[in-house]
Parts: C-alpha cells; sequence; structure tokens
C-alpha cells in the first residue's frame, strides 16, 4: 500500500513537470549547420554494401564495438539470471513438504 501511494505521488510530481518543460523538437533546427553523417560503425573504404549483412566481412568493423561495455553487458545477465535462477530454487526448497518417515504411517494403520 505504501508503495502505491508513493507511486501515484511520483507519477502526479513528473507529470506537469514534464509536461510543461519545452520539447527538443519545437525548437528549428539551425539551417546552418550541416547534419552528421559520420558513422563510426561503417568504414569509410569500403562499400556499405559489402560490410551490412548478418556475416560482415572482414575488415568491416570498426574499434567502436565491442569492449568494456561489452562485457559489462555479458556479466550483468549472468548476475540477473543467476539470481533469478537462485531464488527460484531457493523458494521451491523453502515450500517443499516435509518428507514424511515410514514408522508413522504404519503406527496409525
Amino acid at each position: 500500500m505504501l508503495l502505491r501511494a508513493f507511486l501515484v505521488g511520483l507519477v502526479l510530481t513528473v507529470t506537469p513537470a514534464a509536461t510543461l518543460a519545452p520539447s527538443a523538437s519545437a525548437a528549428a533546427p539551425d539551417p546552418t549547420t550541416p547534419p552528421v553523417t559520420v558513422n563510426p560503425f561503417i568504414p569509410e573504404d569500403r562499400s556499405i554494401s559489402e560490410c551490412v549483412s548478418a556475416l560482415p566481412k572482414p575488415g568491416c568493423g570498426s574499434e567502436e564495438r565491442g569492449g568494456m561495455h561489452q562485457y559489462l553487458v555479458l556479466v550483468a545477465l549472468v548476475g540477473g539470471l543467476s539470481f533469478v535462477g537462485w531464488r527460484i530454487v531457493a523458494g521451491t526448497r523453502k515450500n517443499r513438504p516435509s518428507p514424511v518417515s515410514d514408522t508413522a504411517d504404519a503406527g496409525s494403520a
């Protein structure tokens, strides 16, 4: 209940501020500035048709791809899935019925 009240208060606080703020699309772009057409992921010395595919040819990539951030995403995914798996195992073990011994069943019959 407290969480619901917090979320309602957050929405009521953020929504008016977001609607009153000037949008970025409202400002007209400066006509003297040329558009940015440089893409660091596509090499300038090769044809675009050689490099855009599910399996790009060697030499089509750049140093911008991969690196530390890609490994951080992998660690976050593995950590998140491990946490979910641990919670499933812990919840299953907690809710498992206790084993009934054979001697208790034999004495009640």
